[in-house]
């Protein structure tokens, strides 16, 4: 989880929009000078947000992705090309990864009850999820440019919910820099992408979520400080943390973050990853793949790409922190 550090009361006050889209909430900051007409400025963002909602969310049953999943055709299908870039990032990723993050995760997601279908509090059966685990696998989806186009199996899942908000942040700073606007912290769903300075000068500040304590029993149960404070400018961050969404049975935690390649959720002591990167819908995937590698394959996936990221493990009741290199230059 992310946060917005104001500033103290004595220095220049950034302009706030707030909205709401993607299942959550946006706010943008807007930096000196303010702009012109802020109700057209908000009209705009919101216009932004919920164009990425109509074109990648698999939970807006009218949109370009919902379309695409419920297609019976298996052959090759034309799609916008503001569905096909995040589409051809995360089957790139998906496939550099060895399918730790694989966009075809659905059926995976909905069995142990994290996704469309409904939430569940208890695992799913073996033959349940032997039969999801068979409907999962990046590689039987093919991607073709020239199109731009797509062919898969018909009636296959595609989820790009873990890029959304990072793609949402994304368009609202494009949408932001068409208008001339150049200083901007843009939060679409906690993934923040940001752009010159903020009021008081310098670059901006956002405050990274300390993970719970071992024993804190439901997902509301949070709080817990700031782990540390980065210095964004020019660049979008986003975390994944398995601390959130959960459910406990016989005496097992059962995290939402499930591995492809298991069909499982994740096992480690990892609870979160945090990642910077000029793209925040990059930053947002990477932020999952890295957490579904977990605390040693993770980081040394990130540290040998050169990936500005901070993982945060459990060792008993306590955390235990490792950041990779280009992560550091980003401390405040």
């Amino acid at each position: 989880m992310l946060t917005i550090v104001g500033a103290c009361a004595t220095t220049p006050q950034p302009t706030v929009l707030h909205g709401e889209g993607l299942g959550s909430e946006w706010t943008v900051k807007l930096g000196a000078p303010a702009p012109g007409d802020l109700a057209e400025i908000q009209r705009g963002i919101q216009a932004h947000v919920e164009a990425v909602l109509h074109s990648i969310s698999r939970w807006d049953d009218a949109s370009e992705m919902s379309a695409l999943n419920t297609s019976a055709r298996s052959d090759w299908q034309p799609v916008s090309s503001e569905l096909f870039e995040p589409l051809s990032y995360a089957f790139t990723l998906a496939a550099d990864t060895g399918g730790a993050f694989d966009p075809t995760i659905a059926p995976l997601v909905d069995a142990w009850g994290f996704g469309k279908a409904g939430r569940r509090y208890e695992p799913p059966s073996p033959e349940a999820l032997s039969a999801a685990r068979s409907r999962v696998g990046f590689e039987k989806v093919a991607l073709d440019a020239s199109g731009p186009r797509v062919r898969k199996p018909a009636g296959m899942q595609i989820d790009l919910s873990s890029m959304q908000h990072g793609r949402g942040a994304d368009a609202v700073s494009g949408y932001l820099n068409s208008l001339g606007i150049t200083h901007y912290l843009v939060d679409v769903g906690s993934e923040i992408r940001a752009r010159g300075e903020s009021p008081e000068g310098g670059a901006w500040h956002v405050a990274i979520e300390r993970p719970p304590p071992a024993d804190a029993t439901t997902p509301a149960s949070t709080a817990n400080g700031f782990e540390h404070v980065v210095l964004l400018r020019d660049a979008g961050i986003a975390t994944s943390g398995n601390f959130r969404y959960f459910f406990d049975y016989n005496g097992r935690r059962y995290s939402h973050r499930i591995d492809p390649r298991t069909g499982e959720p994740v096992s480690h002591d990892l609870v979160s990853v945090t990642v910077i990167d000029p793209i925040c819908m990059h930053a947002d995937a990477l932020a999952t793949a890295l957490t579904v590698l977990g605390p040693d394959e993770g980081f040394d996936y990130a540290a040998h790409r050169d990936i500005a990221a901070l993982f945060i493990s459990r060792s008993g009741n306590g955390l235990v922190e490792k950041m990779t290199p280009r992560f550091e230059a980003y401390l405040k």
